[in-house]
């Protein structure tokens, strides 16, 4: 249900699934169902999977995307003594960069449908 942002989450967080499952006492193989919506969790699960991750359940659970303070992770032994991991940061960016280009691939896609939706039903209102 929540797998996606589930994992949106932990991937910029710089985490492996095994990693959350060790943290989460589970099994890689059940924390990989929970990503792939194979599994649903109750709220006591939920609520693990957000404090592992820095986040509330609501922050899972909403449809807006979760604005991630990296400075207050649990993460932050990626940073030493103030001096941020920039190798985990240019990942991050990397990532977050694929999913812009993947979502704008999508969008172009649905806009080169949409002119055809368009015109076959105002044809259909004029004749």
């Amino acid at each position: 249900m929540y797998g996606q942002k589930i994992r949106l989450i932990r991937t910029a967080r710089g985490m492996g699934q095994e990693e959350m499952a060790r943290r989460l006492g589970i099994t890689q193989s059940a924390y990989s169902k929970i990503e792939n919506n194979g599994l649903r969790i109750d709220e006591e699960t939920l609520e693990k999977i957000a404090r592992q991750l820095g986040v509330s359940p609501e922050d899972i659970k909403a449809q807006e995307p979760v604005i991630i303070n990296f400075q207050n992770s649990p993460q932050s032994s990626n940073s030493i003594n103030g001096n941020v991991n920039y190798h985990t940061n240019e990942k991050i960016i990397e990532q977050l960069t694929h999913q812009l280009e993947t979502k704008d691939k999508q969008i172009e896609q649905l806009l080169s449908i949409l002119p055809k939706k368009q015109s076959s039903s105002t044809k259909s209102l004029f004749f």
